[in-house]
Parts: structure tokens; sequence; C-alpha cells
């Protein structure tokens, strides 16, 4: 029976990817779970525990289940120690790649990057193609970087394509990022609000993290090895309007105020994927519009406020 491995199922995009693979994976094939805990509602018998920073336990488990088709999901996002994102983006993918080359099996690996990869991108670049060069300004944006350059120099048997996901949305989306905040702040209580924030006239390629899950899954089927692909929707909007959104939706009185401190070393004023590729060579194209990622963002925060309600 072909396996299929999924690192990182417990995170944000994790969680969708999983679901989309309960949901519709091919008849016949086994998906399974691995990372340092099994993802919360996925069956225990398709989860195995190992951490990727211990080499010969993952070169164990990818021994043992020989998979034909990974999902790298796996890493640390901002804010987070510096060492961290060295760590668990660039070295755990290193020893994953390694441990997958080891097994000697044919294996398609489908990589999730990031657009902070690109670093800021002149307005004239936009939308901003998988060829132009990266230029990281920080550490997570350089730790994304080394990871992609990892997978990139990979040679078969095993087969890397790197999707490069922009600014994923949708339900679940941690409070680490700005419309995930907001909507937990509004969701948390009732009455007026005082909000900080920062840079509101900010814009963003947000693609709901859904959508993400099946161009992870068109890449593994029709993505061709050793190519980056943009995931995003080729348009950016405002973070502000996003804001207004969601305090429409809450109903709340919120008094908004601008945060120099929280504004500080965020990134460029724009950033705007070409899909083209991607588009092209599976077919995929986003489908669920903004509003309703928006929505669906409002009344997961909404459910996860209740009292007594712990992580799903």
């Amino acid at each position: 029976m072909p396996t299929w491995l999924v690192t990182g199922g417990s995170g944000f995009l994790g969680r969708h990817l999983l679901a989309s693979l309960d949901r519709g994976r091919p008849a016949g094939v086994e998906a399974i779970a691995i990372g340092r805990r099994c993802p919360a509602g996925w069956p225990v018998d398709a989860f195995r525990a190992v951490d990727l920073d211990d080499r010969d336990g993952l070169a164990r488990v990818v021994g043992e289940v020989g998979p034909s088709v990974v999902f790298h999901l796996a890493g640390r996002t901002p804010p987070a120690p510096v060492d961290d994102f060295y760590r668990l983006n660039t070295m755990a993918t290193v020893r994953l790649l390694d441990a997958l080359r080891a097994s000697g099996r044919a294996c398609r690996a489908v990589m999730v990057g990031s657009a902070a990869e690109l670093g800021p991108v002149s307005v004239g670049d936009l939308p901003v193609g998988e060829d132009h060069p990266g230029r990281p300004v920080d550490a997570y944006g350089l730790s994304k970087w080394l990871a992609t350059a990892a997978g990139l120099a990979t040679r078969p048997p095993l087969d890397v394509i790197v999707a490069r996901v922009f600014n994923p949305i949708g339900p679940g989306l941690p409070a680490s990022q700005a419309l995930g905040r907001f909507a937990e702040l509004l969701a948390d209580g009732a009455g007026p609000l005082r909000m900080a924030v920062g840079d509101l006239d900010a814009r963003r390629d947000f693609v709901d993290a859904r959508d993400v899950a099946r161009a992870l899954l068109a890449l593994a089927d029709r993505g061709a090895p050793g190519r980056i692909y943009n995931v995003g929707t080729g348009n950016s909007r405002r973070v502000g309007d996003g804001l207004d959104r969601l305090i429409a939706l809450s109903g709340r009185e919120v008094r908004v105020e601008f945060d120099r401190s929280i504004a500080r070393g965020r990134g460029p004023t724009d950033s705007r994927a070409d899909v083209r590729r991607i588009v092209e060579a599976t077919g995929w194209s986003p489908e669920i519009p903004w509003e309703q990622s928006l929505r669906d963002l409002w009344d997961d925060a909404v459910e996860r406020s209740r009292p007594g309600l712990t992580d799903r």
C-alpha cells in the first residue's frame, strides 16, 4: 500500500492538509503523520512519534514507513528565538532529506516554503515570480531559504518540490499572525475594546489554508521535481481591511491605536505572488474568497473562545 507521510500535522497548515487527506486521498493510499505528538483528531494508529531533531529515530521511522510521498510542513514561524529557526526549519529539513535519501526508495517530497525567503520585493517586480532572487532580511526568512536550497539540491531517487506559500489565512490562524491576533482579541469578551495595532496599510497576498492544502496535493501529483511553485492568489489585500471586516463581524465598538513597536520590522509594504506556474502545471487555482476566509476565521475564533474549549 502506498504511504504518504506528513510532518507538522499539528500546525495551522498541517491540520488543514490532514483534513484534506482524511476526506479525499486516493483509494489505497495510507496517510501517516509524524512528530512529537499526535495531531488532535488524527487516528493514533496512523501516527509515529519522532522528533525531527532525532536523526537516528527519523531514519528508523522513514525506513519502517517507506513513504512514496512526503509533505514537509514542520517548522517554526515567528516569533521565536533565532536559533529555533535554524534548528527547526533548516536542520530539521536537512535531517529529513538525509533520512529519505538514505532509505534508497523513490520518493517525492513536497516542502512548504515561505514568501519571507524573498525578502523585500520592489513594487515594480510584483507580482513576484519564482525565479526572483531571494534576499531574506531576517533569521526566519533565511532559515526557510536555506531549507529550500537544501531541497532543490537533492537528486533522484528523491524528488523535491517546493511550495512557496505566501500569507495563509482561514480557520485556526494563530495569534502570532496579525489577523489571527485581531480575531482572538475581538472574540474574547464583549463591549468596547481598545486595540493596539501595527501597520494596517501593509498589503499581503492572503490565501486560504484550505486552498493551500489543495495546492500541496496537486503538486504531489503533477508538479515538476526541482522547481519552486508560488502558492497565493495573485492579489494583495490591505491588513486594515481585514481588521475592519473582523470588527464588523464582531459587532463590537473598537478603538484602534497605532503602536510603533508592533509596526517595527514587519516586512514589505506589499507582497503579491505570480501563480501562473502552478496554475499551468497542475490546474490548481484558489477557490475560497477572502471574505469567506475571514468569516470562517471569525467563526473559529468565537468557537475557541468558549470556556473550557481545548485546542482542536
